[in-house]
C-alpha cells in the first residue's frame, strides 16, 4: 500500500502540483483505505517529500544515462536537448519549483535543487570535454552555458504550458542545439580565413 500511495502522490504532483495534492485525492487515486497515509507517512508533507525524492532519483538516473561518459560529448548534448518531451505536462520537478509552499520547505525544495545541480554539471562536463577535444570553441564558459541550456529546457516547458502549445519546447530546444552547433569546429579541418 505504501508504494501505491507514493505512486499516486508522484502522479498528482506532476498533474496538479503540491497545492492541489490533497490527502483525500491521494487516497482516492491510490485505492488505499482511510488512515493508510498516516500509517506510512507523517502527513501530506511527509508523503510529498518521499515522492519528490523518488522522482529526483528517477530523473537523475535518466540524466546519468543520457550523459554517460562513454558517449561522445556532443552526442550527449544532442540527446539531452533533442529528447522527446511533453511540453504541456512540464518537468516533473521543475513545475514544483513555482510553488511557494514547496520553495518554503527545505525538505521539498532540496531534491529539486539537487536534480538541477546534477543536470547542469552533466551538461558542463560534456561541454568541457568537447572543448578539450577541440570540438567546440574554447572561449565559452561551460558552466554558464550549461545553465543557459538547462534554462532553455525548463523555460520551454513554461512557455508550452502558458501558451497551451506543446511544440514550444521543441522549438526552443531545437534552436539551442542549432546555436550549439555554431560553436562546433570541423574536425581537423582548415580554419576559416579572416578576410
Amino acid at each position: 500500500m505504501k508504494d501505491a500511495l507514493l505512486q499516486a502522490a508522484k502522479d498528482l504532483l506532476w498533474e496538479d502540483g503540491y497545492g492541489r495534492m490533497s490527502p483525500a485525492r491521494v487516497l482516492s487515486v491510490s485505492g488505499a483505505g482511510q488512515g493508510s497515509l498516516y500509517h506510512h507517512f507523517s502527513g501530506k508533507a511527509g508523503l510529498a517529500k518521499a515522492a519528490i525524492e523518488e522522482i529526483e532519483i528517477e530523473l537523475s538516473d535518466a540524466a546519468r544515462a543520457v550523459f554517460d561518459p562513454s558517449t561522445p560529448p556532443l552526442d550527449r548534448l544532442r540527446a539531452y536537448l533533442l529528447a522527446e518531451r511533453n511540453g504541456l505536462k512540464g518537468c516533473r520537478l521543475g513545475r514544483l519549483a513555482n510553488e511557494a509552499e514547496v520553495l518554503a520547505s527545505p525538505d521539498l525544495s532540496a531534491p529539486i535543487a539537487r536534480y538541477f545541480t546534477l543536470v547542469q554539471l552533466c551538461i558542463a562536463t560534456a561541454l568541457e570535454e568537447a572543448m578539450s577535444a577541440g570540438q567546440i570553441d574554447r572561449r565559452i564558459d561551460a558552466y554558464a552555458t550549461a545553465a543557459m541550456l538547462l534554462a532553455v529546457v525548463q523555460g520551454g516547458y513554461v512557455i508550452s504550458r502558458a501558451s497551451d502549445r506543446g511544440e514550444q519546447i521543441v522549438s526552443a530546444t531545437n534552436a539551442a542545439w542549432a546555436m550549439l552547433k555554431l560553436l562546433q569546429k570541423a574536425p581537423n579541418g582548415p580554419k576559416k580565413s579572416e578576410s
